[in-house]
């Protein structure tokens, strides 16, 4: 019983430092790797592009161990495929996108806006009037492409009663100006850079885009949202009223299969640094609050997570009292078992003892005592005394009280056998050895 529970404390022990000794010295291996994420942004030059581009000189400069390289994508439905085959670990995508199992959401860094420009000649006052036109659009596997088709269906247009042509921003920029398209749809931030280069350098027109309450029955990502008076130009005011048009928001995600701890570094940095992040990019002041993150239908990445819920107790905190409890309860159990194994060891200590006061009683009671028979027994009960203090079975006080009753012991029996022998006691060949 006492080798037992020796043993099992030392394995206790040696499994809890070797543990603890496991995890510091892989958290500090982690913590001197650099770690590499990709990060779709879109097309070069849009806010999406820009904001991934800030996020990544952040890390740069905050965090150097955690290195993100921004890569231009052709939007949302491609950013999310290559999630999904891991040829990304983070991406910009739209709210309302088709999204694999395996994105999480980080958080939702700003409202882009459905924005549609056409040619002030080109007789298109509203949506319905687009039948015949000739619109630009971003390439097929992107969400805005995705999104106008969605759009148009609403007010009853099919892609064939329409010319849609898919091209790269600039080309389709290019071709507005030059009067090669009749309309070009972006889904952009208001006050878009490229939109307002196009506006300043021709005769163009927003158009509003209503019904987004219908919209949003299908599509539940989208919200009410305008395009304020002024936003491209101030005199004349381009547009020229409080545009109405449907908002949804660019967010910020990852693969599932991206490490928490990498993704609780990320999240932790755009948050602590949404300062300097507004500095580069002035719409990294509409990053969402934590608390607004729950409508999004996306699951929250762990990492994340485990930021947004910092300041919330552990579980070890939440149930300290439980825990108190059963540590109380295992205190008291191992000290019954160590009360027990003590009055095991003293056990076994009154039995060796009691041996040797028999072997004594014996030698002295016995007509024709042998000396060598007596030496050996007391031999084999010193080598049975050794055997359990090694196991365990005999403390070592246990064994000293031992070792000193065998000693005087021996000496007396082998003193009374040679009394009865007439040979006198030869000194001390019979001492333990």
């Amino acid at each position: 019983m006492g080798a037992n529970i020796r043993h099992i404390l030392i394995t206790i022990i040696m499994l809890t430092v070797g543990f603890f000794a496991a995890v510091a010295g892989l958290n500090y291996l982690d913590s001197q790797k650099t770690h590499v994420l990709v990060l779709g942004g879109g097309a070069r030059g849009s806010e999406a592009f820009t904001m991934a581009a800030a996020i990544a000189r952040l890390a740069e400069k905050y965090d150097p161990k955690l290195k993100i390289i921004v890569a231009e994508t052709g939007g949302s439905g491609q950013n999310n495929r290559m999630l999904q085959q891991q040829l990304l670990q983070l991406a910009t995508i739209q709210a309302d996108s088709r999204t694999p199992a395996s994105v999480r959401l980080i958080t939702a860094l700003y409202p882009d806006a459905f924005q549609l420009l056409v040619r002030a000649d080109a007789g298109i006052n509203s949506v319905a009037d687009l039948r015949g036109k000739t619109i630009a659009l971003p390439g097929k596997s992107s969400g805005q492409y995705r999104s106008f088709l969605f759009l148009t269906r609403h007010y009853g247009l099919l892609p064939r009663d329409m010319k849609l042509i898919s091209m790269s921003a600039k080309a389709a920029d290019w071709a507005m100006l030059k009067g090669g398209v009749d309309a070009l749809f972006r889904v952009r931030a208001p006050g878009n850079q490229a939109l307002k280069s196009i506006i300043h350098a021709s005769d163009v027109k927003l158009l509003p885009i209503e019904q987004t309450k219908a919209l949003r029955l299908i599509r539940p990502a989208l919200s009410e949202g305008l395009l304020p008076a002024g936003s491209y130009r101030g005199a004349p005011p381009v547009p020229e009223k409080d545009l109405p048009v449907p908002v949804v928001q660019r967010l910020l995600v990852s693969s599932s299969h991206v490490a928490p701890a990498l993704i609780e570094r990320l999240t932790r940095l755009i948050y602590e640094y949404r300062r300097e992040l507004a500095e580069r990019t002035p719409l990294a002041g509409f990053i969402a609050e934590p608390a607004d993150l729950s409508r999004y239908p996306l699951p929250l990445h762990e990492g994340a997570r485990r930021y947004y819920e910092r300041d919330k107790p552990s579980f070890l905190q939440e149930n300290a009292e439980v825990f108190a409890f059963y540590l109380t309860l295992l205190a008291g159990a191992v000290s019954l078992l160590l009360q027990f194994n003590n009055r095991t060891q003293k056990a076994r200590v009154d039995a060796y003892n009691r041996e040797l006061i028999a072997i004594y009683n014996q030698a002295v009671t016995d007509d024709d005592p042998k000396e060598e028979a007596y030496r050996d027994k007391m031999m084999e009960i010193f080598a049975r005394v050794l055997k359990d203090s090694e196991d365990g079975y005999i403390s070592s006080e246990g064994f000293e009280f031992l070792s000193f009753a065998w000693d005087e012991l021996n000496d007396a029996i082998i003193d009374a056998v040679r009394e009865k022998t007439g040979r006198g006691r030869a000194r001390p060949a019979g001492r333990r050895p």
